[in-house]
């Protein structure tokens, strides 16, 4: 696999791995207003929002990407294995809303395109980019969400989809889904998948430092849980990024121990190789046991590796 630090070129990844799960009709906004922990009134602007939808214990059912491409319709990017949890979980609710939900597999095609140049490959397709992160534009019915300077999701419209190949395919090296979900890991934005459905709260995977949870916003399920630990309990448990060797990419929710005891400290969130051949990982676990982590019947304590973002102390003032 191309070492993608090597060289100013840009990769193109297909992510098969995700899907567009649409909530369409006149009370789409309203109905996920009350279920998620993004603020979805935020979506009115060209701004994407990572959020979570919870359950009553405020334990995340299924994480998201969220885009408003027009007035009654929400796209939620999710892992491809939440889809039939998401329509089930979403769906016991929407009921009782004007609302519907679709699957976006047989109108969108998604990619991640990162690298030094990515952002003029981009342009070869859409007519401008975004002006911030998280921002995104539209083209003939597809969608370009910045990430970073350098990395990009595109969602493109079906119809387009030879047109977008044919565009950006001879401006970059064919990455595969892993190195995406590299690049998530270093990011420090995490998924919930099937393994760890209902196991971790929000701010156990840092969404309060993502804009993935809003505590202003008013009710949703969970919310209680949410805003209390927040606001009432001083946080003992955060996201980390670690390094180790392994032969074996750990599963979402394995258990991490503490090397020395081997008592439980935490939970792998999700995981991948790295060009180097060792195992990146993010994994929830109680702030105290950070230096003494290691994966559940792994030889190798974990090494941490920063993230692009600080994990506030116990003494830290809560983001309001």
């Amino acid at each position: 696999m191309p070492n993608p630090d090597l060289s100013p070129t840009a990769y193109l990844a297909t992510l098969a791995d995700k899907q567009l799960l649409l909530v369409k009709g006149p009370d789409a906004s309203k109905f996920l207003q009350g279920q998620v922990t993004c603020d979805v009134k935020e979506l009115t602007a060209p701004v994407t929002r990572i959020g979570a939808q919870c359950n009553p214990k405020g334990r995340i059912l299924l994480s998201f990407r969220a885009l408003q491409m027009d007035s009654e319709t929400i796209a939620l990017r999710i892992p491809a294995s939440m889809l039939e949890s998401a329509q089930k979980t979403l769906g016991k609710y929407i009921v009782f809303s004007k609302a519907k939900l679709h699957q976006g597999t047989d109108a969108f095609a998604l990619f991640g395109l990162f690298g030094e140049s990515a952002a003029a490959v981009a342009s070869t397709f859409f007519t401008q980019l975004p002006t911030e992160q998280d921002g995104w534009v539209e083209h003939r019915g597809s969608y370009l969400i910045q990430l970073a300077a350098d990395r990009f999701e595109c969602w493109i419209a079906l119809a387009e989809r030879d047109h977008f190949l044919d565009a950006v395919t001879k401006q970059t090296q064919s990455m595969d889904a892993q190195a995406w979900q590299l690049l998530d890991i270093a990011s420090g934005i995490a998924d919930v998948y099937p393994e760890s459905y209902e196991l971790f709260t929000p701010q156990e995977l840092n969404y309060q430092l993502i804009n993935g949870i809003n505590f202003r916003k008013g009710c949703y399920t969970g919310q209680e849980i949410v805003a209390r630990l927040h606001y009432r309990g001083k946080l003992k448990r955060h996201m980390y990024r670690f390094e180790y060797t392994a032969d074996k990419i750990p599963a979402p929710g394995t258990a991490v121990v503490n090397s020395l005891s081997g008592q439980q400290a935490g939970a792998v969130v999700m995981a991948a190789r790295n060009q180097s051949g060792k195992i990146e990982l993010l994994a929830s676990l109680l702030d105290e046991q950070l230096d003494q982590a290691s994966v559940a019947d792994a030889t190798e304590k974990l090494s941490p590796r920063n993230l692009p973002y600080a994990i506030p102390t116990a003494d830290d003032a809560p983001i309001q």
